[in-house]
């Protein structure tokens, strides 16, 4: 009997101590609850979808080529328009020193050959990579044509490019390797950015070996001339603007998508409309901007007295 009697004292205790620990413990359930609470506020921003593709250009390129050997002083800013006729360097022939009266020493006028901006940089792919060889030709063995850059040093030889004159009055192409050409039509215009320019470029031709797409655009770009290939940026979705949330703060609750958002102190369920997103903003229609919003959704939140910090 008196085994079974300290049994029963024991339980006694331990009943009382486990009443104990889960009563503090429901005491401060909402303490430890509040401490593992992350918060974003709500801001007024915009998502925009876009993609880094590289871009080879063609324009009407002409090179232009010395007549003799010699030194060379070139007229005018790189770059520089010029009408077709006018010089764009002197050619001062071999042997000759400045000041001679030698007949074979008068110095050439080098002149524009159309008109144009005229660089000095060349890359002999000028006869090569054109707009209609993008249009026409097998881009697969035309895109892997090396260039060779060359910018003259002030002695040059007979035959050798001195530069090249630019048409900027006619539209650039250019072809754009993509990933994928799902969704792209000849026709559709697309919208890239280079550097500070952005435009819509029309697609004209469909590859997919190389994959990609040939486009125009509306006029000349800048700096396309030289540098032949470079990176672009892609607008493959228009941008959205709204009140934006992290994509973390989305939670669904039984069917419902929402947030929980802080309002006077306690937290609560707010069902909502995304209108876009991306990997890691969300636009939430309908939400005030500077709200803020529980980015550590979980069960149990709803009504759950919290400190913003």
């Amino acid at each position: 009997m008196a085994g079974k009697g300290k049994k029963t004292i024991y339980l006694f205790w331990g009943v009382l101590m486990i009443a104990l620990v889960g009563g503090i413990f429901w005491f401060y359930r909402s303490y430890f609850d509040t401490r593992t609470i992350k918060f974003a506020v709500a801001q007024i921003g915009t998502i925009t979808h876009e993609r880094k593709v590289t871009a080879t250009y063609a324009n009407q390129e002409l090179p232009i080529a010395a007549p003799v050997s010699g030194n060379i002083q070139y007229i005018g800013e790189d770059g520089q328009r010029f009408r077709r006729g006018e010089g764009v360097a002197t050619l001062l022939p071999e042997g000759a020193t400045p000041g001679t009266k030698q007949e074979n020493a008068i110095s050439q006028t080098i002149p524009a050959t159309t008109g144009g901006l005229f660089f000095r940089q060349t890359d002999g792919l000028e006869a090569i990579i054109t707009s209609g060889n993008l249009i026409s030709m097998d881009l697969d063995r035309l895109l892997a044509q090396a260039a060779n850059v060359k910018i003259p040093t002030t002695n040059v030889q007979q035959g050798e490019y001195v530069g090249k004159i630019v048409n900027n009055l006619i539209p650039t192409q250019a072809f754009l390797e993509l990933s994928s050409i799902e969704g792209l039509t000849i026709g559709k215009t697309i919208r890239l950015t280079i550097g500070e320019q952005t435009a819509s470029a029309k697609i004209l031709r469909k590859s997919e070996k190389p994959m990609g797409v040939v486009v125009m655009f509306p006029y000349y770009i800048d700096g396309s001339a030289t540098k032949r290939r470079q990176e672009v940026t892609w607008s493959y979705q228009s941008p959205t603007s709204g009140v934006l949330v992290p994509i973390s703060a989305l939670w669904t609750q039984g069917e419902e998508l929402g947030v929980f958002l802080w309002s006077e102190g306690v937290v609560h369920f707010k069902k909502v409309k995304v209108l876009d997103q991306d990997e890691s903003q969300a636009c939430i229609e309908n939400l005030t901007s500077g709200i803020p919003i529980v980015i550590t959704p979980r069960d149990g939140l709803e009504g759950l007295a919290a400190d913003v910090k």
